[in-house]
């Protein structure tokens, strides 16, 4: 049961914006601002713990973790 309750948590995250979400790698590939995304993720220091995306900076990702 908790097992089903994280992934129905982990799904809620993914759908939800959040603040600063616009300015964060998942939703500029989704706009294709992919010259912005390069720019943000060289010197990557973090990767989202949900996506996967690296960033130099913990701002610009939804779960950031220090790499």
């Amino acid at each position: 049961m908790a097992e089903k309750e994280k992934q129905t948590g982990d799904k809620r995250r993914l759908a939800e914006t959040h603040e600063g979400h616009e300015e964060h790698l998942c939703e500029l590939v989704a706009k294709r601002r992919m010259a912005e995304v390069a720019r943000l993720s060289k010197g990557a220091q973090f990767v989202c713990h949900i996506c996967g995306r690296a960033a130099a900076s913990a701002e610009n990702l939804c779960e950031p973790v220090e790499l």
